[in-house]
C-alpha cells in the first residue's frame, strides 16, 4: 500500500508543477507535455500496481528483470528528450551569436583592438607563459 501512495503522490506533485510552471514561468508546451508525460507512468502504477506483474508474466521474464527495463527505458528517454532541448537550443544560440557578430561588423562596432594595440598583444600572446 505505501508503494502506492508514494507513486501516487510523486506522479500528481509533477503533474501539478508543470502546470504551475507554465503559468509561473511561462513554460513552453512542449516541456509541459515532457513533464506530463513524465507524471503519466507513475500515476497509472499507482492506479494498476499489478501492470508490471502483469507484463512480466506474459512476457516469461522475471518482475525484477522487467522493473529495471522500465526504469532503465524511462530513464533513457528522458535523457534523450533533454539532450534534443539542449542542442536545438545551442543552435539557436550559436546563430544568435553569429547574427550578433555580423551586425556589430557591419556597424563597424568591433571588440578587436587597434591595430597598434594588436601588434603589442600579439608579441604578449607569443611570448611563452612561465606558468
Amino acid at each position: 500500500m505505501m508503494p502506492r501512495i508514494i507513486l501516487l503522490f510523486f506522479g500528481t506533485t509533477v503533474l501539478i508543477l508543470a502546470v504551475r510552471r507554465m503559468r509561473t514561468y511561462r513554460l513552453k508546451e512542449r516541456h509541459m507535455l515532457m513533464f506530463i508525460l513524465t507524471g503519466l507512468p507513475f500515476l497509472a502504477l499507482s492506479i494498476w500496481p499489478a501492470a508490471l506483474w502483469w507484463v512480466s508474466q506474459r512476457l516469461h521474464i522475471d518482475y525484477h528483470t522487467i522493473s529495471m527495463l522500465c526504469i532503465a527505458a524511462f530513464l533513457i528517454l528522458m535523457i534523450f528528450e533533454m539532450l534534443t532541448i539542449i542542442s536545438l537550443q545551442e543552435r539557436k544560440i550559436s546563430t544568435l551569436a553569429q547574427i550578433v557578430g555580423i551586425m556589430m561588423e557591419k556597424d563597424g562596432i568591433t571588440d578587436r583592438p587597434r591595430s597598434g594595440e594588436a601588434d603589442e598583444e600579439d608579441r604578449r600572446e607569443d611570448t611563452p607563459a612561465l606558468f
